[in-house]
């Protein structure tokens, strides 16, 4: 009789924990599909303000990119020159991680690689975020020869 009960007390053991495993692993399934199925949301370029800087000695290229972007639908920032006009490649930087995203889709739109988006550094942002004023600007390009060819 001993015997009876040890193997009823197993089988019990057995097809509760095949449960409680079945049951683990569908929730982990739930999850995991929950989580791939949320697709980001796209940038909506209306409520982006991007600031462009001439990197060049090109006379009106930073005029060129914001009449490109406008029309994209990105906001018009400030638009002048950089400190700094021997720039080769563009940079797409954003001013916080958040913007980070709507900096990529930026770059897309200039038809750039990912590798022009960076984090704005200090001059940049000095530039176009005076200390004394409210920044609305969320991207800056600063635009060098490369996209001097797109023109």
């Amino acid at each position: 009789m001993g015997a009876l009960a040890a193997i009823v007390v197993g089988v019990i053991v057995l097809t509760g924990g095949s449960k409680t495993a079945s049951s683990a692993s569908k929730s982990s399934s739930a999850t995991l599909a929950s989580h791939r199925s949320t697709a980001p949301t796209p940038v909506a370029p209306a409520a982006v303000t991007v600031s462009v800087l001439n990197g060049t000695d090109m006379q009106g290229l930073a005029g060129h990119v914001m009449q490109r972007l406008t029309a994209a639908g990105y906001r018009e920032g400030t638009k002048t020159n950089a400190s700094d006009q021997t720039h080769t490649s563009t940079i797409v930087a954003y001013l916080a991680p958040a913007d980070r995203r709507d900096a990529v889709a930026v770059a897309n739109s200039l038809k750039l690689r990912s590798s022009a988006v960076q984090p704005v550094d200090a001059t940049t942002k000095a530039t176009v975020c005076p200390p004394t004023q409210a920044c609305t600007t969320r991207v800056v390009v600063t635009v060098g020869t490369d996209l001097s060819q797109q023109q």
